[in-house]
């Protein structure tokens, strides 16, 4: 739910997507799985030698130039593609688009709905959900005294 001191998953995640989704628009994966894998390796691999690079020549005070209204705003963006994404698995649809945009996801959601939902699916998505949010909730009542 978003609300781990330890980790920060909405950025990675987000950046994740937006990748995934330009190299397929080079390379078709299921044409050319050698030559994709190759393609995601090194733009992986150059993000992690930049990410290693400003931490070696302690860099991270460039950080400090970033507005806090642009970084809730990629926040906000993030979470709304990850939401999205998700939804897919959740409606339990079999042909998705592989595009991150909204107008493509909702195209694609709208677009299959006539075809049906799984209701199996749904029904187990929204427990697990609710399961999720009622144990949030249970937990932030126990830090407010």
């Amino acid at each position: 739910m978003g609300s781990s001191r330890d980790i920060a998953i909405g950025p990675v995640a987000v950046v994740s997507l937006l990748l995934g989704t330009l190299l397929q628009e080079e390379i078709d994966p299921v044409k050319n799985p050698l030559e994709y894998s190759r393609l995601a390796f090194t733009a992986t691999f150059f993000a992690g030698i930049t990410q290693a690079m400003l931490g070696f020549f302690r860099l991270g005070f460039i950080i400090e130039f970033l507005s806090h209204a642009a970084i809730v705003g990629f926040m906000a963006g993030a979470a709304i593609t990850i939401a999205l994404q998700q939804l897919k698995g959740f409606l339990g649809i079999a042909k998705f688009t592989k595009k991150s945009d909204i107008i493509s996801v909702m195209e694609s959601v709208w677009g299959n709905v006539h075809h049906g939902c799984n209701w199996q699916t749904i029904l187990i998505g929204a427990s697990f959900l609710a399961f999720l949010l009622t144990t949030k909730y249970i937990d932030n009542s126990g830090q407010e005294e």
